[in-house]
This record gives structure tokens, C-alpha cells and sequence, in this order.
């Protein structure tokens, strides 16, 4: 009886480490040439979001919410996923185009800024690029589950 209940303790155990190392495509590690972009951890993930959107001036929540919008305010399109480097820095922001076909491309962070609209109750990124040079960006292929 004692055996039987270390074993369900210890596969209760193993369970839950393995929930804690959940993996998400919303944030995930930048690819090596050619190969698939790694997901990576929920607690890395919630940790980079988090610095991320510090940087931009907005809650995580504002962050995954976010439009990007040109300077002349249009949309054009909508915060998709994350990268970071190997070590845990954003370097690009996935965004999934306006239009048709469902196009997500990598604008590096550079190339971005928080934008705050609507007496700051809103927040946005913005952009100078306009949606030819968006569109002309690398594709983004999400993570294989």
C-alpha cells in the first residue's frame, strides 16, 4: 500500500512539472537559419511579455492586445507572437498583416514604438514602415506543436 501510494505521489509530481513547463507559440526563441522557431516556457514567456511590454509602455495585457498602427494611424494589423534571442531578448514582433490571407510577418522591434491613444486608455504599437514594406518583412512560420 505505502509502494502504491509513493508511486501516485511521485507520478502526481511529475505531472505537475510538467504543467509548470507548459510551452507556448506567443512568445518562442528565434530559429537557427533554416530551422523551426522553439517554444519556449510559460515562466520564460510570462517574464519576457512582461519586459516587453515595460519597454513599450504598456501592461502585458495591452501588449498581447495590441494593433500596430502606421504613423498616419491605420492599422495594420494585429500583435501575433514574440521572438526572443538565445538569451531571452525581443528582437522581433510577430504581427498578422490586414488583409487577406492571414500573413504574419517579423518587424523587428526596432521598428516599434508604444503608442498611446484615446487619453491613454488605449495603447498601441506604431510604426514608420508603411504596409508595402511590412508586407515585404520575412514570414513568421509559427512553432510545429
Amino acid at each position: 500500500m505505502k509502494l502504491y501510494a509513493l508511486t501516485a505521489a511521485s507520478a502526481a509530481v511529475l505531472m505537475l512539472a510538467a504543467c509548470g513547463d507548459n510551452r507556448t507559440d506567443d512568445v518562442v526563441q528565434a530559429p537557427a537559419p533554416g530551422a523551426q522557431p522553439a517554444q519556449v516556457t510559460e515562466t520564460r514567456a510570462d517574464a519576457a511579455t512582461a519586459d516587453a511590454a515595460l519597454a513599450f509602455g504598456m501592461s502585458r495585457q495591452q501588449l498581447e492586445d495590441a494593433d500596430l498602427l502606421s504613423a498616419s494611424n491605420t492599422d495594420l494589423g494585429d500583435v501575433e507572437s514574440l521572438v526572443l534571442d538565445a538569451s531571452g531578448t525581443l528582437t522581433h514582433v510577430v504581427i498578422e498583416l490586414e488583409g487577406p490571407g492571414d500573413v504574419k510577418v517579423q518587424v523587428p522591434v526596432d521598428q516599434v514604438r508604444g503608442l498611446a491613444r484615446n487619453n491613454g486608455a488605449d495603447k498601441d504599437l506604431t510604426t514608420d514602415l508603411t504596409a508595402e514594406q511590412l508586407a515585404a518583412l520575412p514570414r513568421w512560420t509559427p512553432p510545429a506543436q
